[in-house]
Parts: C-alpha cells; structure tokens; sequence
C-alpha cells in the first residue's frame, strides 16, 4: 500500500471520534479511506490472518515510543455483522470464534455526556477439535447506541460495527500453525469419509443384486426346473 501521509503522521482517533466515523458510514457521508477499510470478518474462511493482510491495511504499533522492540500492531477497519436476532450475532471466523470478553460499555459525549455508542472487546480463539487455541488477536468494537442510534431510520445499515484490531506478532503465528494443522485434519477427515461413502455405496449395491437375484429366483415357475416328459405312446 502506498504510503500519502506525511512522516510523522500518526491515526489515533478517541472513541467518540470513532463513533462519529461510524455514524458517517451508517449514513452514507464517508467516503473510502485507507486509514479504515471495510473488511468481512465474520463468516467461512474469515480467519484475521487471510483477511487482514500486511499489504491491504494500514497496520501501525500499538506503542511506537521506541522503547524496546514492540510486537503489538494495530488496525481500524469497518464490519458488516451477520445478525442472528436483534441482539444476537454470529462470530464464526474460519476455524475459530470471535469470543466476547468483556460486557459492553457505554461511549459517551465529551460535550453533551449523552450516550452515543457502546463498546466491547473479543479475542479470536481457534476451535481446533477438541483444543481451543487461544491468543494474538483482538478485537475492539464500536456501534452506535442512545442519542445518534434514536436519530437514524430504516434506509440506515445499522449492522455496520467499526473494530480496531491489535495482533500480537509473538503470538499469533502459534494460533496460526494450529489453524493450519486443523485444516489438513478437516480435509483428511473429509477424504476418508468420502472413501467410506464409496465403499458403503458399493457393498448396498451388491447386496440389491444378490437380493434382485434371489427375488426372480423365488418368484421363477417351478413347473420350470422339472425335466420334459417325452410322451411315448
């Protein structure tokens, strides 16, 4: 991605300007920026490694002091959330879960001190088998709630959330391994499944001959089988 920004340039929006960024999206008056693309972080194949990648967003360290080596970068993008219900979502990503850790907490107004969204962080846990494998990525998210959540209309998208995601490098490439080893387990289990369904496929097949031949057998004449009579008179 190319960089147009002056050096020294640093994307650190407070939460309530994240909320209005949002609002600006769920209403139609933001146009594209590099500094929050709009990425599908929830559904089949949606593990953040594939999704979020190096070349495509504007990742930036969490702590950029140059105090030591930092691990931790960050991302702001903007989401589409897969509504089950009014309160309810789905947060399947891929192999893992979007887990929520913490309960939501209000978003205020520096001005007014109204409420106008809510946040709330998840972690990404990776569902491998009977093993949750857990760490390197997470999820803060914001959505509109009270006074700017009252002013909006059905022709608005409210399912639109806007995330700020913080990978850590020294522990995501481990949750990442096992993704990978969990994916070649699905498709060996697969495989052989498959194998398995030909083979029953093939032992039903012949046991219908056998019982389509034993069937004509049962119902042939019996008159059939008794050698000819040669009249000799």
């Amino acid at each position: 991605m190319a960089d147009n920004i002056p050096i020294g340039f640093r994307f650190r929006p407070s939460e309530e300007e994240l909320i209005s960024l949002l609002w600006l999206k769920v209403t139609n008056q933001l146009d594209e920026t590099d500094h929050v693309k709009e990425k599908i972080l929830y559904g089949e194949g949606a593990e953040p490694w594939d999704v979020l990648g190096d070349d495509d967003v504007r990742w930036q360290f969490c702590d950029d002091s140059g105090k030591g080596a930092s691990t931790k970068r960050m991302v702001y993008v903007f989401t589409k959330l897969r509504k089950l219900s009014a309160k309810k979502a789905a947060r399947t990503a891929g192999l893992g879960t979007w887990d929520g850790e913490t309960k939501s907490y209000p978003v205020e107004g520096m001005i007014t001190g109204e409420k106008i969204g809510s946040r709330r962080m998840l972690s990404y846990v990776l569902n491998s088998g009977s093993i949750r494998v857990k760490g390197g990525w997470i999820i803060h998210e914001y959505w509109l709630d009270g006074a700017l959540l009252n002013g909006l209309n059905n022709s608005h998208n409210t399912d639109y959330v806007l995330c700020r995601i913080i990978k850590d490098d020294s522990k995501y490439t481990k949750v990442k391994e096992s993704a990978k080893k969990g994916k070649v387990a699905k498709e060996k289990e697969v495989g052989n499944r498959g194998c398995r369904e030909v083979v029953l496929g093939k032992r039903k097949m012949n046991l219908e001959q056998e019982s389509s031949q034993a069937s004509k057998k049962s119902c042939s004449n019996p008159m059939d089988e008794l050698p000819n009579l040669v009249n000799c008179d």
